[in-house]
């Protein structure tokens, strides 16, 4: 644990640096001037969607990862993370610094989505199922509360100065250097004998790389089959929200940047941190069909308040909603991390853990787009209607949570 806490919380300024609504918000503004706003509103969907799609590339991770040194691969993706930052800052300017941040935005997320993968592995063989969700939340409410104070630092100073980021992404890379020299001294319970495990099952073949590993899974485990197509659904909905929340922000209510980054990331991680633990309470005591069938209609809620900010111009609705992202974004944050556990053993846990990865990824890279490009079909037909176009998330975000509803019931009459 002491190895944990310190790496996550040097970890953390870095992950507030790639926070998704943090990067919306300096390409929205940062760029305007350049780019055509069409085209920006894109961009912005592209960057805060960053952190769900890059994890495409979760099953890359969790092949290489196979029969290797945790600890090793874990530190060297936070040492890319740290070059990432570096580059985001360099002061290009108009379409080409554009492209370089944006390209770098998702290399980096593509390096946290490694970790991610790489990391499941080690929480596993570390600590046991019935006190895995309490750890997890231990280290995600010091961590949250670290990106969420470093993220409003940024929007503070990106009000003083708009390219001031370029100062602080430097200094959360340097931490993510400390942060990897710390981990690399971190244990994993019978480390050797998971590797050796591992080597055993790659023994049947390549079946289980790429897509014939997620289809393999996917049509032999009915369980998290049906886990996978609610969380295709419901999970679209949601990664529609911020893209969207930063154009209405910016666009119709012309808030200051610090105001930006409290609602869209600030405010939620802090929310995240206080309601955590008894998230993580009620997931060591429940399956995840039982945890899901209560915790998705807290998003529910989050989107259908900022539907009401934003069509009835309603600007103080957006703190309450922002609060209610951030409850969901607790529990959502556990069941993300820790819900395939509940179907795999420990030789196959990464692999259902880049499996769930790699499809959030795929939502994540088609949902932000799909809600702006609806956004702006709205806005093009009547510019009244587009703060409505929030209504699509959330009718996407109840049938996911009908769903879970529907798959806890079946579980609980079959026991």
């Amino acid at each position: 644990m002491p190895k944990e806490i310190g790496t996550w919380s040097l970890g953390a300024l870095a992950l507030g640096a790639l926070e998704g609504g943090l990067l919306g918000i300096i390409v929205k503004n940062q760029f305007s001037a350049s780019i055509d706003p069409t085209i920006l509103n894109f961009c912005v969907a592209l960057v805060a969607g960053a952190p769900a799609y890059a994890n495409l590339s979760s099953f890359l991770f969790a092949a290489m990862a196979t029969g290797r040194d945790k600890i090793v691969l874990l530190s060297r993706l936070m040492k890319l993370i740290a070059l990432c930052l570096v580059v985001m800052s360099i002061p290009f300017g108009g379409t080409a610094g554009l492209v370089v941040f944006c390209i770098f935005t998702v290399i980096g997320r593509m390096a946290w989505t490694g970790i991610l993968t790489v990391r499941a592995a080690v929480w596993r063989a570390n600590y046991q199922r019935r006190w895995r969700g309490q750890v997890a939340a231990r280290l995600v409410q010091l961590s949250s509360l670290i990106i969420a104070g470093f993220s409003a630092l940024v929007g503070y100073v990106l009000d003083w100065q708009g390219d001031s980021y370029r100062l602080a992404f430097p200094l959360a890379a340097l931490a993510m250097f400390a942060a990897a020299h710390v981990y690399r001294g971190s244990p994993v319970r019978g480390h050797r004998k998971l590797i050796r495990s591992e080597l055993a099952e790659t023994q049947l073949g390549d079946s289980r790389t790429g897509l014939s590993m997620i289809l393999h899974v996917l049509r032999e485990d009915r369980d998290f089959r049906a886990y996978m197509s609610g969380m295709m659904v419901f999970g679209s909905g949601n990664l529609m929200v911020i893209p969207m929340l930063v154009i209405v922000l910016n666009e119709q209510f012309s808030m200051a940047r610090l105001a930006q980054v409290l609602i869209t990331s600030s405010i939620p991680l802090v929310l995240l941190c206080l309601c955590i633990r008894p998230w993580a309470r009620l997931l060591d005591g429940n399956h995840i069909f039982a945890y899901r069938s209560i915790h998705s209609w807290f998003y529910v809620s989050s989107i259908a308040v900022f539907m009401l900010a934003a069509g009835l111009g309603q600007a103080w609705l957006l703190w309450p909603g922002s609060m209610l992202l951030g409850i969901s974004n607790a529990g959502g944050h556990l069941g993300w991390n820790l819900g395939h556990n509940d179907f795999s053993n420990d030789a196959w846990a990464s692999f259902y853990m880049a499996i769930h990865v790699t499809l959030t990824g795929l939502r994540g890279l088609i949902a932000p787009l799909v809600g702006v490009a609806f956004y702006q079909a709205l806005a093009a037909l009547n510019p009244a209607w587009a703060p409505w176009a929030f209504g699509l998330p959330l009718l996407m975000s109840v049938a996911g949570s009908v769903w879970f509803v529907m798959l806890a019931r079946e579980v609980s009459a079959s026991s």
